[in-house]
């Protein structure tokens, strides 16, 4: 009897220590990588915007790549982070929420 009380107890503590273990380890996601968690727009590369989004009860901001044509945008803003949609591409524009081609410039005579 007193084997199995000796068992039982050992049991509980190491599922109680394995428990607070696992809750201390978060995985590390590099940031200026398409997804990785970041602050604001400097901590994302090139070609990329940090980006809040909203799932469900919870606000997440990592760096997302820039809107192409015909997709989803924001305007630029001096903000940390956009929310919603990361602005255009370079020689795109936002125009009413969707990036566009900028038009050809005309040549002056």
């Amino acid at each position: 009897m007193n084997t199995f009380i000796v068992a039982l107890v050992s049991s509980l503590v190491l599922t109680t220590f394995g428990a607070f273990a696992d809750s201390n380890q978060k995985p590390e996601v590099p940031t200026s990588v398409t997804g990785g968690i970041c602050s604001s727009n400097n901590d994302c590369g090139d070609g990329q915007c940090c980006l809040e989004t909203v799932s469900v009860d919870m606000a997440v901001v990592t760096c997302r790549p820039l809107a192409g044509p015909e997709e989803p945008c924001s305007n630029r803003t001096e903000a940390d982070f956009y929310s919603g949609h990361c602005p255009c591409k370079p020689g795109l524009e936002c125009f009413n929420g969707v990036c566009t081609a900028l038009p050809e410039p005309v040549p002056v005579q």
